[in-house]
């Protein structure tokens, strides 16, 4: 005979069971009288898919989503993974009604034993039930519930269906839903191409995603593909042999591969926050294909070009390239560059010469936003010879950005706001407001020429003193050189970036004139209509300020920026589309008066660095006081081109560090890289209905004579403003010297 305690527990054990097929069998009768409202949602089911965003030639650049899926039919899911899922999660599948009474008996009995919950008995048909419908919670009520929209899904759909649906909606780990998306990240395959294992690998996962995850658990992971193997060979599935070939097969995992092009990190985020306003959160879950303008091998050059070259100007700051080797022991106040080797908490160690650097990363640093690999800039602050170890402290590095549009159209063919998106989500090209110096000096000219002054009309670059507004301050503007020219022609202003001839162009004109100007380029900034226009005094952003050089490019057509050509969703519907917006915002005969002198900076000014190229080009370069920026915006006959470099606190970069210097390399490597392969000729471009082009003298501005001091030179005038007089006998000009 049981005893007291054994024979209350069969007796439980009894009225359970019973209570359990009792509910079942009611539970059944209930599903045809109760209607199910949440499973109108499958007849129609459209699962969150994935956005994707591709450059202009069609390459993938990023996908967006909240969860990482890719839905296919079943029949093209191979019978060997569906027999994978059905061996280990269901083997009855297409016997039961949605539950499998056996199954629930056994894990109700397992669970009494135990005292808690340990097994389940859910078929296919209830973990769709509970994906889609209901919480993870283990509590008896939602499991009767699950228990009922398994038996009315069963009632609705097909076996095929719920299996279907099942495939692509299962969680399988590290971001993926669905089997397809799964075998891409764990693989690199698609579910067509997975082996026997791999198969069963995926089968492994929907009971504990995380802990069978292979990628983060691989011995744990290998046991349960293991099982699934053994449970498909005893469900007669596969034979002894494959069970055999199958269980011997290595993990091959594929490295984890990010979902951007990171060169282009900096356009696509500009083009994520732009689409997420318009669309909100079906951004994420619509499956919608982005059409964007992004030429990305521009993009890969600009990329590249940019991050070389705050390198190099790190080093000319006084930080050491990585890797050189030491020639003489390291001492307080060094500076160098080093490659992160490690990072503990909120310490970051490398390599320099023979010694072992170690920093501490200040508090506003996010360890977590640094990786191995990554550049950092230190100072010594203190040598341990004995030990072979250096300790530095922190120190900001110069950040650029790289900004680049199609001339006619106005497309954004390449961006990057710093040097890595991970490490400075800060997008410089587009949400920096930065002073542009001497780059804005075309506009203060292209006033002029609309005004009617002429390339040759001589100004004077001697001293210039006014008293600063509501101050007792005078305001004492100089040259980059610290000297003085005398009379020079607007040409050589620009050309040599005169700062004292432009202010008083710009006096004459008189500033509210040019800041008119200014908004006809589209340039939005507050402009206040002071003298100091001249040097460059507003805070724009690269990005504004670069597309406001397309007139002096297109015969004065403003072409408005975009980026993004169509946007479609799932079945190819069309549901945005962009075509380019122009309109005529200066003269054609301004325009090219305009890109006249800037091919003179090219020629013969502060830009001849560029004349390397051997293209048509024309740009200016831009230095603000202190050198805390430096610029170079500047246009072949098809791309509008702009560079600059600075640091983030407005800081200066730490030597002399002009828009020649620092911007014009970067800009003239991304400019080979645009050219390279394409037709380009040195030759200037036919002047438009208008202009006439006249030799003159280029120090007096005057026709060519035997009294001239200059060189004869052709200069774009409008008709009717030619030069009609010769150089005078003894012209007093004095002989002009190289400008900053």
């Amino acid at each position: 005979m049981l005893p007291r305690s054994g024979r209350g527990k069969t007796t439980l054990l009894t009225l359970g069971i019973l209570a359990i097929l009792c509910g079942m069998g009611i539970g059944a009768s209930f599903t045809y009288f109760y209607d199910f409202p949440e499973l109108e949602r499958l007849h129609n089911y459209k699962p969150n898919t994935i956005t994707r965003i591709y450059a202009r030639g069609g390459e993938l650049l990023a996908e967006l989503y909240q969860e990482r899926r890719k839905p296919i039919p079943l029949k093209q899911i191979p019978a060997t993974l569906q027999q994978a899922f059905l061996a280990i999660e269901d083997s009855r599948f297409y016997d039961h009604p949605g539950v499998s009474y056996p199954d629930i008996f056994r894990a109700f009995v397992k669970n009494m034993i135990a005292g808690k919950f340990v097994q389940g008995g859910s078929t296919i048909t209830q973990q769709l039930a509970k994906v889609l419908f209901l919480t993870p919670e283990r509590k008896l009520k939602r499991k009767i519930r699950e228990a009922l929209l398994a038996l009315e899904i069963e009632r609705r759909f097909t076996k095929d269906e719920i299996l279907e649906f099942y495939m692509n909606q299962i969680y399988l780990g590290s971001g993926a839903y669905g089997v397809e998306a799964a075998a891409q990240i764990y693989f690199g395959k698609t579910v067509a191409q997975l082996t026997l294992a791999e198969s069963a690998m995926l089968a492994a996962l929907p009971k504990a995603p995380t802990r069978f995850n292979p990628k983060t658990n691989p011995d744990k992971a290998l046991l349960r593909r293991n099982l699934v193997i053994k449970r498909m060979s005893a469900s007669g599935f596969i034979t002894a042999e494959q069970e055999k070939t199958a269980r011997e097969e290595p993990l091959q995992l594929v490295p984890r591969v990010a979902n951007i092009v990171p060169e282009a990190a900096y356009f696509i985020e500009k083009t994520r926050i732009g689409l997420s306003r318009r669309f909100g959160q079906s951004l994420y879950k619509s499956g919608l294909q982005i059409h964007t303008t992004l030429d990305i091998g521009l993009q890969k050059i600009a990329h590249k070009a940019l991050t070389s070259g705050v390198e190099r100007i790190n080093t000319k700051r006084g930080f050491k390239k990585p890797g050189t080797e030491l020639k003489r022991p390291p001492r307080l106040g060094n500076r160098f560059q080093f490659h992160v080797l490690d990072i503990t908490g909120k310490t970051v160690s490398g390599i320099i010469g023979d010694y072992e650097a170690e920093m501490l990363l200040p508090g506003r640093i996010d360890p977590k936003r640094l990786r191995e690999g990554d550049l950092l800039l230190g100072r010594v602050i203190k040598v341990d010879r004995a030990s072979k170890k250096l300790f530095l402290d922190w120190q900001e590095t110069v950040q650029g950005a790289v900004i680049a549009f199609d001339t006619r159209t106005g497309a954004l063919r390449a961006l990057t706001g710093g040097t890595n998106f991970r490490r400075f989500p800060f997008n410089r090209a587009t949400q920096a407001r930065r002073q542009p110096g001497s780059a804005f000096k075309p506009i203060i000219m292209g006033t002029a020429l609309s005004l009617g002054y002429t390339p040759a009309h001589i100004l004077m670059d001697t001293p210039f003193v006014r008293r600063m507004p509501g101050t007792l301050k005078d305001w004492k503007p100089r040259n980059y050189t610290n000297k003085f020219y005398g009379p020079v022609t607007m040409r050589r202003t620009l050309e040599k970036s005169l700062n004292l001839a432009t202010i008083k162009l710009l006096d004459q004109m008189g500033p509210q004139k040019a800041v008119t100007f200014a908004h006809r380029l589209g340039i939005r900034s507050k402009m206040n209509p002071y003298l100091s226009l001249a040097l460059g005094s507003i805070e724009v952003s690269p990005y504004q300020f670069t597309a406001s050089y397309i007139p002096f490019a297109t015969r004065g057509v403003y072409a408005r920026p975009y980026e993004i050509t169509r946007v479609t969703d799932g079945r190819n519907r069309v549901l945005e589309e962009n075509i380019p917006t122009t309109h005529l915002a200066i003269t054609p005969e301004t325009a090219y008066q305009t890109k006249m002198l800037l091919r003179g900076v090219v020629t013969n000014g502060t830009g001849k660095k560029a004349k390397e190229i051997g293209a048509f080009l024309a740009g200016k370069t831009g230095t603000t006081n202190e050198f805390r920026d430096a610029w170079f915006i500047g246009f072949s006959e098809d791309l509008v081109l702009g560079v600059w470099v600075g640091r983030d606190d407005n800081r200066h970069m730490g030597y002399r560090a002009s828009g020649g210097s620092a911007a014009l390399p970067i800009w003239i490597e991304t400019m080979k890289g645009w050219l390279e392969g394409r037709e380009s000729e040195v030759r200037n471009p036919e002047p438009p209905p208008g202009i006439t082009l006249v030799k003159v003298d280029s120090r007096s501005g005057q026709l060519p004579s035997a009294w001239c001091e200059g060189e004869p030179i052709l200069e774009a005038f409008v008709e009717g403003t030619e030069p009609s007089e010769p150089c005078p006998q003894k012209s007093r000009l004095p002989a002009m010297l190289n400008g900053g």
